[in-house]
């Protein structure tokens, strides 16, 4: 495969990204206490975070807001309820349906996520200076990263 120079110190840069971000990462968690967080993996993180974020949302809600079959999000929100993250409740207005709410412990996971996500995002614009903010912003939206969840 014959590939141009252009191409060759992309991915070296992108590398030197990835190896950047993972070290941003381990000073974050070096520094603050996110047990709860870190115990779960990035689909139940999404989850919480969109629960908290929605009042009187559905597991057919949720699903439409993630993209994803209502049958793996109904399983996620029920492995949460589980673990004592995510309550359901019946709709007052519709017995047929459960609304989904956020436990004391969800509570506190999905304040958690905010704080990390901020810390990260601080972290991670400190990579760049001021006047590439725009150009970063716009390479962002154009890209599959950003399409991934809404």
């Amino acid at each position: 495969m014959n590939r141009s120079k252009e191409s060759n110190k992309l991915e070296a840069l992108i590398s030197k990204l990835m190896h950047e971000l993972a070290e941003i990462n381990q000073e974050i968690f070096a520094k603050s206490d996110y047990t709860d967080f870190l115990s779960l993996c990035t689909n139940d993180i999404t989850i919480i975070s969109k629960i908290g974020s929605h009042k009187d949302l559905t597991a057919k809600q949720l699903s439409e807001l993630l993209n994803l079959p209502k049958t793996t999000v109904v399983s996620a929100v029920s492995r949460l309820v589980q673990r004592g993250y995510v309550i359901r409740e019946k709709n007052p207005d519709d017995g047929r349906e459960m609304l989904l709410s956020l436990s004391e412990t969800g509570k506190k996971v999905q304040k958690q996520h905010k704080q990390y996500e901020k810390q990260y995002v601080a972290h991670f614009m400190k990579l760049f200076s001021e006047e590439d903010y725009d150009k970063l912003a716009d390479i962002l939206e154009r890209s599959k990263i950003c399409r991934i969840t809404k």
